[in-house]
């Protein structure tokens, strides 16, 4: 491997097991990263200890080290916003101490590690790339609208004070670009930032990405009959929220017309009573805390995204996408790239409209296979790694402070 670039990269949170969107998109990137070979120090703050050779022998070359999280109540009263104040700079800059880093440029991967890379940006005069996976405030008011009581206040709150952070971040000479996941949340921030903003789309595991190269992909997989699936951390207000909406106002229809027709809902950690709820409902099963969920989707007739809310992009239905299985989603899920509806996946937003798109794919196995094979042929051709690397070593070129401008951009 060539010593000739080497990267600090400091990650939101641990990403082994990569088992949900943003930890899958993150050790995506880095696995990517160390095939183009580039040397890198990942930074990953841990509330406990990390099993530090199986992190480096899962992303060869990297030098992996832990920075504490802080939840303690002064992170929850302090000024700046949680998220930051849980991911303090203080032991950041005892490790800086004890092990200077060689490196040509730091990439926060996350907009609530940013505080971090610019303080490496600042000691060490490095050029400094933001990869943003959503709008966290946008997020968070989300949260505080979806809750009540003292934990509604306390989202709202942190809405605020990301708010604030966001403007600075947005203006920092720190930080030479931000690259967003979703088309939408860049022109949003585009709009708001003096910091060049482009739009750089999601890393795909390179194994699924290898599958979905291989002849026919992953639809070679025999398809169970009338199966939908449904994935997502089931701990998560929105996916409980989408769960809701779709099992409420859509699912009736779907089985009314095809009674033997299944829904798995598949993902980690359920939310207290979601077991008992779910098995009120005819046809539904929960497989839960699953080593791997491409089975599952791999194995569908058709995946089902029904978010109501929230931003960047849903990893979910690109990888249902990448396996050739065919999608039906909200406006919403469907958000983040230059995907075009009827062509690449299906879109609708009212009850009635998703169950007859869900349907149609079950009536019509030839509209489900041309759906399925846009759509991997979509994935194919926008998430490259190789190409998706290179844009990022040109963001790092970028000066701080530049007026906002997009070079690329997906196929809209």
């Amino acid at each position: 491997m060539s010593d000739s670039e080497r990267w600090i990269v400091v990650v939101e949170e641990p990403f082994l097991p990569s088992d949900a969107g943003g930890r899958v998109e993150t050790f995506s990137f880095l696995t990517a990263a160390s095939a183009a070979g580039i040397r890198m120090q990942v930074l990953v703050p841990s509330r406990t200890d990390l099993d530090i050779a199986a992190y480096e022998e899962a992303v060869p070359g990297a030098a992996v080290i832990r920075l504490p999280r802080d939840d303690s109540p002064l992170a929850h009263l302090s000024p700046r916003p949680f998220i930051h104040a849980s991911r303090p700079v203080g032991p950041l800059r005892r490790a800086l101490e004890h092990t200077p880093p060689r490196a040509d440029a730091v990439i926060s991967y996350s907009c609530r590690t940013s505080h971090l890379g610019e303080e490496i940006a600042r000691i060490w005069r490095l050029p400094h790339l933001v990869r943003a996976h959503n709008i966290d405030s946008e997020f968070f008011r989300v949260l505080a609208r979806s809750s009540t009581g003292p934990r509604a206040v306390a989202y709202e709150l942190e809405y605020h004070k990301l708010r604030l952070a966001e403007q600075e971040m947005h203006h920092s000479p720190l930080i030479n670009a931000i690259a967003d996941i979703s088309v939408e949340d860049h022109e949003w921030r585009q709009a708001r930032a003096s910091v060049p903003t482009y739009h750089l789309p999601p890393f795909l595991p390179a194994s699924t990405v290898a599958a979905a190269r291989a002849a026919g992909g992953l639809t070679s997989i025999e398809r169970a009959p009338e199966t939908l699936v449904f994935v997502g951390s089931l701990d998560t207000p929105t996916n409980i929220e989408a769960l809701r909406w779709f099992l409420g106002g859509c699912w009736p229809t779907v089985l009314m017309r095809h009674p033997s027709a299944t829904l798995q809902v598949v993902g980690r950690r359920p939310e207290d009573g979601l077991a008992d709820w779910l098995g009120g409902f005819e046809g539904v099963e929960l497989h839960t805390n699953v080593p791997s969920v491409v089975g599952y989707v791999a194995g569908a007739t058709v995946s089902v995204n029904p978010m109501r809310s929230g931003s960047g992009v849903n990893i979910k239905a690109i990888e249902a996408m990448s396996a050739g299985t065919p999608v039906v989603s909200t406006p919403t899920g469907s958000r983040g790239l230059g995907w075009r509806p009827g062509e690449h996946l299906l879109v609708a937003d009212d009850p009635g409209a998703f169950a007859d798109a869900i349907c149609g794919l079950l009536e019509n196995p030839w509209l489900a296979a041309e759906i399925g094979t846009a759509g991997r042929e979509f994935v194919l051709r926008e998430l490259d790694h190789a190409t998706l690397i290179a844009r990022i070593r040109g963001m790092l070129a970028s000066r701080p402070g530049e007026t906002a401008r997009v070079t690329e951009r997906a196929a809209t």
